[in-house]
């Protein structure tokens, strides 16, 4: 059963609009301006740069979009009444302004008071975190049995964003305040985001809608059952390995995420016949979604590994900077431009203006991916340079999808437009008659 809204008000719109402009003009742009400092200028960057363009990356936009779609697509998986205005409203402004003093909070002396607004942005993500994940949960509590795990899955990942948002709060009272917070670990942070929340989701909606976009066959609910349980144990031990980073077994628990990312690709068999279906009418969707799950192998051998660390085997320098990055910029950020490339024109009744400028997004954004991973060829000064560039190629790429995608919602926003219009004229030619 699906519940359609009884206005044409599009709740998630600003939301995804915040996390296009978010991962544009603070994430994409901050990573650009690190690496060519780091890999090509050969010069140090504040750490407060790197967490910016983490947080405005995880919270900006991986949450804020998984946030926009969810208030439309949830109700229609999980069979339940879409939120109310009131619910919108407050997850909107106290989500939009939490990420925005988030990011101004990692100024530090450039902006006097930084900490405090970063507290400040704290607190509010973490009720507008909370206001989203009571949501869901109201949604599961009355879910219809549909015959697979995608309820559990992203479920779950709104349970691991609340439990990322408490993190962080924790986190920025220790930066403004000292004292033993101080030293909460950042990963604490952004793991149980990535790892729980945005790819808990990913799993979960590739399971029912992935697998139209794929063009794959469903898998059996028993595999669904041990992908579930294997992921959740994953972000699990990684966060373990966050607040125990330097003991002597810490590095073993790599093998978790490795061995969830092989399961996820068990589960999902996104590589069916490799059925690519390029055809010149259509963007590189597809494209871009198997390239993804490329990058998800990439990063399971990469997580693997790290591992090997614990039996004296040293790892490339920046083995844990090219693994992570296939893994958030490759597989989770790529992937969900290329969903986003499906729905939001579906969601909003228009095409995908200038078909070019997406797939040139794409490309980018794939080969920026490819050369992050030059980086595990360090020191090698050809190796540095490639990796460098790679981040402003990836901000050429964000920026090209970026605007794609905000040109179908203007477009849908004239089209909603014209039907409010339509039926006003229409009621008025009734009272009249």
């Amino acid at each position: 059963m699906r519940l359609m809204p009884q206005t044409l008000r599009a709740p998630w719109v600003p939301f995804v609009i915040g996390a296009l402009a978010f991962t544009t003009l603070v994430g994409a742009l901050t990573g650009a301006l690190n690496l060519w400092s780091l890999h090509v200028l050969q010069e140090g960057v504040p750490v407060a740069h790197h967490q910016a363009h983490a947080l405005a990356q995880v919270f900006g936009f991986m949450w804020l979009l998984k946030v926009g779609i969810s208030f439309h697509l949830a109700p229609r998986l999980l069979g339940g009444r879409p939120p109310g205005r009131t619910v919108v409203s407050v997850v909107a402004v106290t989500g939009l302004a939490g990420v925005l003093l988030l990011v101004l909070g990692r100024l530090g002396g450039m902006l006097p008071g930084s900490g405090w607004l970063g507290l400040l942005g704290a607190v509010l993500l973490l009720l507008s975190m909370v206001t989203w994940a009571r949501f869901f949960w109201s949604l599961y509590r009355r879910r219809q049995e549909l015959g697979d795990w995608l309820p559990e899955f992203v479920t779950a990942g709104a349970t691991w964003w609340a439990v990322s948002a408490a993190a962080l709060f924790v986190w920025q009272v220790g930066q403004t305040l000292g004292g033993p917070l101080l030293a909460v670990p950042f990963e604490l942070v952004t793991w149980s985001g990535l790892l729980g929340g945005a790819s808990s989701c990913i799993f979960g909606i590739t399971l029912r809608a992935g697998a139209c976009v794929m063009q794959v066959e469903r898998s059996q609910a028993s595999r669904q059952r041990v992908g579930f349980f294997v992921w959740q144990a994953a972000t699990a031990l990684v966060l373990v390995k966050a607040l125990w980073p330097f003991a002597a077994w810490s590095d073993a628990l790599w093998l978790a995420p490795a061995s969830a990312l092989l399961v996820m690709v068990w589960v999902i068999r996104p590589f069916g016949g490799l059925r690519l279906n390029l055809t010149w009418d259509e963007p590189l969707v597809r494209f871009a979604m198997v390239a993804s799950w490329g990058f998800a192998v990439v990063a399971a051998v990469l997580f693997g590994w790290r591992a090997l660390a614990v039996v004296g085997l040293t790892p490339p320098p920046l083995l844990a900077d090219a693994s992570r990055h296939a893994f958030t910029l490759g597989f989770a950020q790529l992937g969900v431009f290329a969903f986003a490339g499906r729905m939001v024109p579906g969601f909003e009744g228009v095409r995908l203006p200038a078909r070019g400028l997406f797939d040139a997004g794409v490309l980018a954004l794939t080969a920026a991916t490819a050369l992050r991973l030059a980086s595990l060829f360090a020191p090698l000064r050809p190796a540095l340079v490639a990796s460098g560039v790679s981040g402003p190629l990836a901000l050429v790429g964000v920026a090209l999808l970026s605007w794609c995608l905000f040109k179908v919602l203007r477009g849908g926003a004239v089209l909603r437009r014209e039907l409010e219009q339509s039926r006003a004229r229409i009621q008025v030619h009734v009272v009249r008659a």
